[in-house]
C-alpha cells in the first residue's frame, strides 16, 4: 500500500474524561453510535478506552458512582498520523484490536488526533 495512516484515519473521536460517570459513558456512546470511548485527561491525552465490553463489566456496580477510570483499558499504544499503515496493520494483529488511536505525532505528545479502524484499511483494500 504505502500509504500514511492520515490518509484512511477519521479525524476526532469519542472521547469522555476520567471522571465521567459509567452511565453518562454508555449515553455517550449510545448516541453517537459507538463501540468504544477514548478516556483523556485534561490535556487531551489518551488514559485510555471504554468499549461495549468494559462498559459490560461494569453491570451490577452503581452507574452513577463508578467513573471511567475505574474501568478503562489502559491505552499504552497509539500510532501518528505519519505512520505507515503497515504498522497500523501489524499492531491491530499483534494487539488483536479492531481500531487504533491516533495521536498528533509529536514526541510525547498523545493528544487525540482521530482513529483509524481495521474497516477503513479492509474499505481501502477493495478499491482498484
Amino acid at each position: 500500500m504505502g500509504e500514511k495512516v492520515a490518509r484512511l484515519m477519521r479525524r476526532g473521536a469519542i472521547t469522555c474524561r476520567a471522571e465521567a460517570s459509567i452511565r453518562d459513558v454508555a449515553q455517550i456512546m449510545a448516541v453517537n453510535s459507538a463501540h468504544y470511548c477514548v478516556v483523556i485527561n485534561n490535556q487531551h491525552e489518551v488514559l485510555g478506552i471504554i468499549s461495549s465490553r468494559s462498559i459490560l463489566k461494569a453491570f451490577g456496580r452503581d452507574l452513577d458512582q463508578t467513573m471511567a477510570k475505574d474501568i478503562l483499558l489502559p491505552y499504552t499504544f497509539t500510532i501518528t498520523p505519519n505512520d505507515p499503515i503497515e504498522v497500523a496493520i501489524h499492531l491491530m494483529n499483534r494487539r488483536k484490536i479492531e481500531h487504533v488511536v491516533v495521536t498528533m505525532g509529536l514526541t510525547g505528545n498523545r493528544t487525540v488526533f482521530g482513529m483509524l479502524h481495521a474497516e477503513d484499511i479492509v474499505d481501502k483494500m477493495t478499491q482498484n
